[in-house]
């Protein structure tokens, strides 16, 4: 059976499309990037859209902190190279223009109780800090004469001992021992992933390693097949938290409601749709204009952190059990200080809550910040595990961190100005994490009309929650008027 031919029949088809679209209510749940991506595609089809945020603006890991009236992004810094989704979505906010390289930078290790206490410069030749060379001069000043002898047996053992270790942490210390997991891979997955060595998936984060390691024979030749110069990333003039700006105009295009403050307190799921209730105002409310507002909602878009999208889709939907929890704490610092010599310090850490896994000159490598500040001053951001300590305390520590580490001292009276920020991480390189976000996905795809997004399924990184957003938009619209077929660009 063919369709029709006549055009007047393909404009009665269109129209009712549009009128389809525009019947159809949309809420999603959460303003922060999945969130703001997610309503753009529902919206720019001509659907009704109603975006939820708790907050009291929209931006979530990407709102920017205010050090002395400079607002900088407190974690996020850089955007992936070669991303099609990332890229589609700075060429429809109009931010294409204004992406530019980061300034590359050598990588140093910090705090390894070197002989001269100074730090090492990170071996260029590496993979995840496993070295191709374990005779260099600066991988035996990090793991010393026994450590470089230990890694060397790596090459002497029989290939039938080859197979395929999915834990980095573990293929590491047998084949290399435990000094090259410890000094040189532990800092680096810390500070890249927020993860122990023996919690990374090698499939995932170099999905190459196992195959060189069996071509090769050794971890240490399979390091040197691969060793390549890092692909130049990318930022944002004014700093990756203008993505949400942007994003904020185009959804006032589009007509989106955008409502801030409004928490959801849970959802409901009836024979007509969605019912959402959302708290107007305190917790609990005080009076009876503050009790819980009700939408009806077609679609729904579950886009809030996990702890929070667990809590709505409870009685929805039956999830697998969550990752234990990751937080990380981001204390950046407005400071008084000449150029470091090394900009990018990862320092060896026991891993303990408190402790700064990494510490970054920001203004060294974002063009735009060198501007933006006056001479003599820096933007220095610390990264690690969240402690409990007061905000005072945390940015004590982080100046301690960021003297030793940068080999510059910043005295109090130095910082001009500090803001502490904490996140809940998803690394995709966690053991575990893609057959996690599987199993939830095949879960929720059996509830109609629903779709959730975010970091905790897709994987943190910008380019990564863009995509994913993007591709739960277009599902559950095509779902909603085309029935689950049909054209992909509606």
């Amino acid at each position: 059976m063919t369709g029709s031919t006549d055009p007047a029949d393909h404009d009665h088809a269109a129209s009712d499309l549009v009128a389809h679209a525009r019947q159809t209510h949309v809420v999603v749940i959460g303003g922060g990037l999945a969130g703001s991506v997610a309503a753009l595609e529902c919206a720019k089809v001509g659907m009704t859209v109603t975006l939820l945020e708790a907050e009291d603006r929209l931006g979530g890991a990407l709102r920017p902190v205010d050090l002395g009236g400079l607002a900088v992004a407190p974690f996020a810094d850089g955007l992936a190279p070669g991303s099609g989704a990332l890229d589609g979505l700075l060429d429809e906010v109009g931010l294409l223009d204004r992406v530019e390289r980061v300034r590359p930078r050598r990588r140093w290790i910090s705090g390894a109780g070197t002989p001269d206490r100074d730090a090492v410069a990170l071996p260029e030749e590496t993979v995840l800090g496993i070295p191709a060379n374990p005779w260099a001069p600066d991988v035996r000043r990090m793991i010393g004469w026994g450590g470089v002898w230990r890694a060397y047996l790596d090459r002497l053992r029989p290939p039938l001992t080859i197979g395929r270790e999915r834990n980095l942490g573990s293929l590491v210390a047998t084949r290399m021992g435990a000094k090259v997991r410890d000094r040189l891979v532990a800092p680096v997955t810390r500070a890249t992933l927020a993860l122990e060595p023996d919690e990374v998936d090698v499939e995932v984060v170099a999905p190459k390693l196992n195959a060189a390691l069996t071509s090769t024979g050794s971890l240490a030749g399979a390091a040197g097949a691969l060793a390549a110069p890092e692909p130049a990333r990318r930022t944002l003039a004014g700093g990756v938290h203008t993505l949400i700006d942007a994003l904020a105009d185009r959804l006032d295009v589009f007509e989106v409601d955008v409502r801030t403050g409004a928490r959801v307190e849970r959802l409901e799921r009836g024979d007509d749709g969605w019912t959402v209730h959302i708290a107007s105002a305190g917790d609990p409310p005080e009076t009876d204009a503050e009790q819980a507002l009700q939408l009806h909602a077609d679609v729904v878009i579950v886009a809030a952190p996990e702890t929070d999208a667990r809590a709505l889709l409870d009685g929805v939907v039956r999830l697998p059990e969550a990752a234990p929890a990751r937080r990380i704490d981001a204390v950046t610092l407005r400071v008084r200080m000449p150029a470091p010599d090394r900009p990018d310090v990862y320092r060896l850490t026991s891993g303990g809550a408190g402790e700064a896994w990494r510490v970054t000159d920001l203004t060294a490598v974002q063009p735009g910040l060198a501007e933006a500040l006056p001479a003599g001053e820096r933007i220095i951001r610390t990264v690690g595990p969240a402690s409990q300590a007061g905000d005072a305390d945390a940015v004590e520590a982080a100046r301690l961190a960021a003297s030793d580490a940068l080999a510059r001292l910043i005295a109090p009276a130095d910082v001009l100005a500090s803001a502490r920020a904490a996140y809940d991480v998803a690394p995709r390189g966690r053991l575990g994490h893609d057959d996690r976000a599987a199993a939830a996905r095949a879960a929720l795809g059996r509830v109609s009309h629903l779709a959730v997004t975010g970091a905790w399924l897709a994987g943190d990184g910008v380019d990564r929650v863009v995509a994913d957003a993007a591709a739960e938009a277009a599902r559950v619209r095509r779902e909603v008027l085309w029935g689950g077929t049909g054209n992909a660009s509606l």
